[in-house]
């Protein structure tokens, strides 16, 4: 029998490699694993994304059974995602145009849509083929029309709304990564409730464990003063995900307790002035010899950074699940994170694998960070509890899931 030719499409990333912390995204890290481990389960995948690079090859085998697909829609360039709207005509086209197979079927079994753009432009090409359509979305529009935006923050793109609502109510299926999402899918995108399933995402707990015996900490190469503990925040410099809040925080801190903070990641096309602005900041407090700044860090670097923290900080403002938190939990990490942020509740237990913040107030956050970092018996039994919780979210447990959705609906269509 041959194997279901799956289509996971994203028009605004490229799964090309393992991403970190910068402008592949984090949530390319879900694409790749889920794919790679769905081969294992007798699919075809094939990942289709916008070439950002003349350089690149148009088709390239990642491994037996799984293909990246890159098709020129647009510049060859990277284009800041608040521009991209304009490319989803071009892009559709595109795919419309691959080849059938040679008995004339549709080139895929089902398409699979990532962030709401692609599947805009995916939706109406899968229809035409005549197979089912899925959808997730990652992010979903931060605020509802007519409300503020935060400071340096770019206004949603026009479509947008528009664009997740209609993927919501014409697709076969919308995956989410929490509870929280669904919720969010159904009320804000008018997807219809038994449509929307929760798929949890996985992470790879050999590469990211806790510190061996022996083994040195990454803080003993960059703190010969011997400034300790560290923090770690790892995501894009932007205003959602707040990491003005964690350096605020430690200005509040008694200089003898301050920790050093590591700001793993870089700003995007999006927030041009914002990482200038942070560093601004970090001065204005005279902060200097407490916050380091590393950019985009590759996987297995950001997994050596986390092994070594005394806490992972995650103040966003929202977040449909929270990776990150994820991938330090299973380093053996207690995380900090928001209430009331999303996923992020569902990513990080209170008490449990690590503390919840009730607001973004920088005395709040201040106050929860120096009684975590002066309780090194704390420190280490929610390390031991978030080690244990993640190594239960496995990459191959997220396939599976997502695999039978998929037969269900190939069953059907």
């Amino acid at each position: 029998m041959e194997q279901p030719r799956i289509a996971f499409v994203s028009l605004h990333t490229s799964p090309t490699a393992v991403p970190g912390t910068g402008d592949a995204g984090g949530m390319n890290v879900v694409e790749l694993h889920q794919a790679r481990e769905l081969v294992g389960l007798g699919f075809q995948v094939e990942l289709i994304t916008r070439r950002s690079d003349p350089d690149l090859d148009e088709v390239t085998e990642l491994a037996p059974g799984l293909t990246l697909r890159q098709v020129t829609a647009g510049p060859t360039e990277i284009v800041a995602k608040s521009a991209q709207e304009a490319l989803i005509p071009v892009f559709s086209q595109r795919l419309a145009a691959l080849a059938p197979r040679p008995d004339g079927r549709a080139p895929y079994d089902l398409v699979h849509s990532q962030h709401w753009m692609s599947g805009v432009a995916a939706l109406p090409v899968a229809q035409q083929w005549g197979v089912p359509h899925v959808q997730s979305y990652h992010s979903i529009a931060a605020q509802k029309v007519g409300l503020p935006l935060s400071e340096g923050e770019p206004p949603e793109s026009p479509g947008r709304v528009e664009g997740e609502a209609l993927a919501a109510q014409q697709s076969d299926l919308l995956v989410a990564v929490s509870d929280a999402e669904r919720s969010t899918i159904i009320e804000r995108c008018g997807a219809p409730a038994d449509r929307v399933a929760v798929v949890l995402p996985g992470v790879d707990s050999e590469v990211f464990r806790p510190l061996r015996s022996g083994e040195s900490p990454w803080g003993e190469s960059v703190a010969p003063d011997g400034i300790q503990p560290y923090l770690v925040f790892a995501a894009r410099l932007q205003p959602l995900k707040a990491p003005d809040v964690v350096v605020k925080a430690l200005a509040a801190m008694p200089v003898e307790q301050r920790p050093r903070l590591v700001l793993a990641g870089d700003g995007s096309p999006d927030f041009p002035r914002y990482a200038q602005t942070l560093r601004d900041l970090v001065a204005e407090h005279g902060l200097a010899e407490h916050v380091v700044f590393v950019g985009s860090l590759a996987r297995e670097e950001l997994a050596e950074l986390l092994r070594g923290a005394a806490a992972a900080v995650v103040p966003s403002y929202s977040e449909t699940f929270g990776l990150i938190a994820l991938e330090a939990a299973a380093s053996g990490v207690p995380v900090v994170a928001t209430r009331g942020s999303g996923g992020l509740e569902e990513s990080v237990r209170d008490q449990i694998t690590g503390r919840l913040v009730d607001s973004h107030d920088p005395e709040a956050w201040a106050a929860v960070l120096g009684e975590l970092l002066g309780d090194e018996d704390t420190r280490s039994r929610l390390g031991r509890q978030a080690r244990e919780f993640a190594t239960q979210l496995t990459w191959r447990r997220s396939a599976e899931r997502l695999a039978v959705l998929y037969r269900d609906l190939l069953e059907v269509s």
